[in-house]
């Protein structure tokens, strides 16, 4: 009887599982009406529901709300933020703690996947190329590409474009030897995936004949990650009889409250629960640039996110399949114990507890659906030399049929002789 209490207080205290599909779909709605203000102010009044395991993905999904024209001065101390947790996960040790299979994988602290971890450098340099701290966007990028050359050394995976977006950042600070070998590294990379269809950005050099004018380049970040929704089923029996019982993300509370109670009543059930993608849909397909009236080219694709979501999931799935097994077998064994245990003192008592942690493990297993959901699905790039001066940017948004949806200027854009200037636009619509 002792272990009862014990083992409520943990299916209580930790089966939270983070921000709803339903909040995070309410937060798409906002950045696909490219209103950020609205998208920040719901993820703030959300907080309470990352809890302190998931402080980390709260400041990521705060962060990625900026655009060149709506750029926080806090993203950079946020984006740190960010990062130190999610050092502190990786020095510590990843074995799994007993209520990660007990309860659910909620329990421990999330840690971004190899590409998230990624773009968490992308977007620190883009702070600091914001900010036109150029002396610490390179000791970022040196962190970065510490981390992929680690990265590939270890899993054979790596990042075509945060190698290419490495080596102009190295060129811009004059790193050449660096700048070589990260290209390099790049264009290796992009042919080792072309099954993601990104392509290298093609960078115009400047030449003698072009020695007054300075590079452009607009990043459009594109799009929406697809999420992950968690399928429950559920199968429950007795003497007389069995039920089957599925619930999604998606339904309402009641559904997943009537397969819990449908549990208990049976006695005996095992539920298993597992992640599932969702792609979240966006028409804007690609981008047109347009300087002081004159179209001067497109963008292209340059990193294909999804494909890497997509990717690190199908490589993930069967380790997510047999520890979610294992739970449901874990949680059936403890059940039976503690109904054994109780039953020696009195045997309806142990019915009563049988049915009450079956309902309860039931109602608290949830597949682990955590992610950096407002990264985009897609970067997209475009690089033009301008003259020096300054110069209105118009960026077109297309559909497939290369219609417009939408269009953003940049105003004042200053370009400077030599010099390599980033403008980088979200879009989500």
């Amino acid at each position: 009887m002792k272990a009862l209490p014990a083992i409520c207080c943990i299916v209580l205290l930790c089966a939270c599982t983070g921000p709803s599909i339903r909040y995070k779909t309410k937060v798409i709605g906002d950045m696909q009406n490219h209103n950020f203000e609205a998208a920040q102010a719901r993820i703030k009044n959300n907080k309470k529901t990352y809890g302190k395991r998931d402080t980390s993905l709260y400041y990521l999904d705060l962060s990625t709300q900026q655009d060149s024209t709506h750029y926080s001065t806090d993203t950079l101390s946020v984006l740190t933020q960010a990062q130190n947790i999610q050092s502190d996960l990786y020095a510590k040790s990843i074995s799994q703690k007993f209520t990660s299979y007990i309860v659910n994988s909620y329990s421990e602290p999330y840690r971004l996947k190899y590409f998230e971890l990624g773009y968490l450098f992308f977007y620190k340099i883009l702070a600091y190329l914001q900010e036109k701290n150029l002396q610490d966007a390179v000791v970022e990028t040196r962190s970065m590409v510490f981390y992929l050359d680690k990265l590939r050394e270890d899993t054979g995976k790596d990042d075509p474009f945060l190698q290419y977006f490495a080596s102009q950042i190295f060129l811009m600070w004059g790193a050449y030897s660096d700048a070589r070998i990260s290209l390099e590294n790049a264009k290796n990379a992009y042919s080792r995936f072309a099954d993601s269809y990104a392509t290298i950005p093609q960078t115009p050099k400047i030449t003698k004949e072009d020695s007054t004018k300075g590079l452009l380049t607009v990043q459009h970040l594109n799009g929406m990650i697809p999420l992950l929704i968690s399928q429950r089923t559920m199968v429950a029996w007795n003497r007389f009889g069995f039920a089957l019982g599925t619930d999604s993300s998606y339904q309402s509370v009641s559904e997943t409250t009537i397969n819990s109670a449908l549990a208990g009543a049976y006695g005996n059930a095992i539920s298993v629960a597992l992640p599932v993608v969702q792609e979240v849909p966006y028409r804007i397909k690609g981008s047109r640039i347009i300087v002081d009236g004159q179209i001067v080219g497109q963008t292209n694709l340059a990193s294909n996110l999804s494909y890497y979501f997509k990717k690190n999931f199908d490589e993930e799935y069967n380790k997510i399949f047999i520890n979610s097994a294992v739970r449901a077998a874990i949680k059936f064994l403890v059940t039976k114990e503690v109904r054994k245990q109780v039953t020696k003192k009195d045997d309806n008592v142990g019915v009563i507890v049988d049915m009450l942690l079956t309902g309860l493990f039931t109602a608290a297993e949830s597949a682990d659906t955590r992610s950096w959901f407002t990264l985009p699905a897609q970067i997209r790039e475009a690089n033009v030399l301008l003259d020096e001066g300054r110069h209105e940017v118009r960026v077109q948004l297309l559909d497939a049929n290369e219609k417009v949806l939408d269009e953003h200027t940049f105003k004042d854009v200053q370009i400077n002789r030599g010099r390599h200037t980033y403008l980088y636009l979200r879009s989500a619509k």
